[in-house]
């Protein structure tokens, strides 16, 4: 699920957050699951804890997006090739918590991909 990813730590940067917190703003439209994932970024970062599976998926998922997006890519291709570029699931980007938190913005597919029941 996780391609690239997979078995990996990660360290969230203060720049790179604050990157991501402005394409969201920018592009998008005030998504919950987005702020719940943002808020698990901000927690590790405060935290001095390291990201990982569905935390690392979002994160590097929206940081290619917003690099892509800024050379002229629209939305949906730009997230078809951070996808690709990281070889995740389109599944792998909410962490499990958001989606049991946020059930009317996910459908049983992300509940399937998660072993949600």
């Amino acid at each position: 699920m996780f391609g690239k990813l997979e078995g990996q730590e990660f360290i969230v940067e203060q720049e790179k957050l604050e990157m991501i917190k402005q394409h969201i703003a920018d592009n998008f439209y005030d998504y919950h699951p987005n702020k719940m994932m943002i808020k698990r970024l901000e927690l590790a970062l405060n935290g001095h804890k390291k990201i990982s599976g569905a935390d690392a998926s979002f994160y590097f998922h929206e940081l290619r997006e917003a690099e892509l997006m800024e050379q002229g890519l629209i939305y949906n291709e730009a997230h078809k090739q951070a996808l690709k570029d990281y070889e995740v699931s389109p599944f792998s980007v909410y962490h499990p918590d958001v989606i049991r938190a946020c059930p009317d913005e996910f459908n049983k597919n992300w509940e399937r991909a998660w072993g949600i029941t």
